[in-house]
């Protein structure tokens, strides 16, 4: 039943529920849901209105039509549950019927308490609701991962600060050592020069053994 009528709604704006009342939808602009903490987008809100005389058969015909049954028996069909609604309010003081509502009497009133229902309307296309404490959860998490983010990038940037250095600095020491370590201070070691011996000198050493072997040479004569 509540599948059918929620079919008819969006095809009209209200549907008349024999024995019961009338159910109608109404458009609601978008709003915050404090016991869900959801922001809702723009749709429609379900109303209702109490006639327990209520008589009519066009219901009917769109629910015999959906069950492939006789005008008939969707009448009574539709009755039997519209007693069963009144009878449960009258015994427990509240009712809830699945994807329509509440109901609850106050004192001698009978009040409704309709659900959202979800449209496909062009103008508010693409809007869906928004869960607002997740998003504080994704908020939080996105802004605490940033400082780990920064760091890391931080510390990429300092170590390219130190390879290129030290690379440029290993090329041109293998390179042009010059450019780095500057032109060699040490002095060059002076040449000995070497005194040549003089032929006087020589001369004389020759003469002198010359004269030792003459002599060695006379005196083993005489022996």
């Amino acid at each position: 039943m509540t599948d059918l009528i929620l079919k008819y709604l969006s095809l009209n704006n209200q549907v008349k529920i024999s024995g019961f009342g009338i159910f109608y939808q109404k458009d609601s602009p978008a709003f915050y849901d404090e016991t869900t903490a959801a922001l809702l987008p723009p749709g429609k809100e379900l109303f209702f209105t109490v006639d327990f005389d209520l008589k009519d058969n066009e219901f009917a015909r769109f629910f015999a039509g959906q069950k492939n049954m006789t005008i008939g028996e969707s009448e009574a069909k539709i009755l039997e549950t519209a007693n069963y609604w009144k009878s449960t309010l009258e015994n427990n003081k509240e009712l809830e019927i699945p994807e329509l509502g509440n109901f609850y009497v106050n004192d001698t009133e009978l009040v409704f308490k309709g659900k959202r229902l979800i449209t496909h309307n062009p103008d508010n296309f693409g809007l869906e609701e928004v869960n607002l404490s997740q998003l504080k959860k994704s908020t939080f998490t996105e802004i605490s991962s940033e400082p780990n983010d920064y760091k890391k990038s931080t510390n990429k940037v300092w170590w390219l600060l130190f390879i290129l250095p030290a690379a440029v600095i290993i090329y041109y020491a293998t390179q042009n050592p010059e450019l780095i370590f500057g032109k060699k201070s040490f002095p060059q070691p002076n040449k000995i020069k070497s005194n040549p011996v003089s032929k006087k000198d020589s001369l004389k050493n020759k003469t002198v053994k010359m004269d030792s072997v003459s002599l060695k040479n006379t005196q083993n004569a005489q022996k």
